[in-house]
């Protein structure tokens, strides 16, 4: 799904995405950052809540909340909730795997809204996007190995708008993170314009530091 808010009765802000696990919406905590207070308490959620044929979809914004202010800024997550769940979701039947038994090499996807209000503008409407890669690197909170997990760096293009979309093992199709950040370069191409380059390196942060956010 995509999280934005209302700057005025006509328009969207997308701010980026989120996903469904054990009834609660997951997400980067980074998204509330320059929001006002009164942007946070009107933030909603992009659903699909009907799927007519093979490839079409009918989406919907609705109204969520900051689910009892279950935010941890320092691990960039954060959990919503619907304000009133539509009977119609079309959920996508996700659960969070154990980020501890995941090795470098293992396989995964990730599926978000990257550029979002640019595709709309462009007329392709709302457009879910998968990327694969691997895990290339893991990092922790420290040296000490004792200490937990707290990113996995990634071998794929995360573009804007990915931030908080769940990181799928491919094999087990449980979620073993959230994506929160991508590395970009200034642009070779046309260094005139404030165009920045992905690189095939992104950071997720492991899905156990929401299920501690949950406890």
């Amino acid at each position: 799904m995509a999280i934005g808010f209302n700057p005025s009765p006509t328009h969207i802000t997308i701010l980026g995405s989120g996903f469904i696990a054990d009834g609660k919406i997951i997400t980067c905590a980074h998204l509330l950052n320059n929001l006002s207070e009164d942007q946070i308490k009107n933030l909603k959620a992009n659903v699909m809540v009907e799927h007519t044929g093979k490839d079409l979809e009918k989406y919907q914004w609705m109204p969520i909340s900051l689910f009892e202010d279950k935010k941890d800024i320092k691990n960039d997550v954060a959990v919503f909730e619907f304000l009133e769940k539509p009977a119609n979701l079309q959920e996508l039947n996700l659960k969070m795997g154990d980020s501890e038994n995941i090795e470098i090499g293992q396989n995964i996807y990730f599926i978000g809204f990257p550029y979002a209000a640019q595709l709309m503008n462009d007329g392709f409407g709302v457009t879910l996007v998968v990327n694969k890669g691997i895990v290339s690197n893991i990092k922790r909170d420290g040296t000490d190995p004792e200490l937990k997990r707290n990113w996995f760096i990634i071998d794929a293009i995360s573009n804007p708008g990915n931030s908080g979309c769940p990181l799928i093992n491919a094999e087990t199709n449980e979620v073993i993170g959230v994506m929160s950040i991508s590395f970009r370069t200034p642009s070779q191409v046309m260094k005139e314009l404030d165009i920045r380059e992905p690189m095939h390196i992104a950071g997720a942060k492991p899905i156990n530091l929401v299920k501690e956010l949950l406890k």
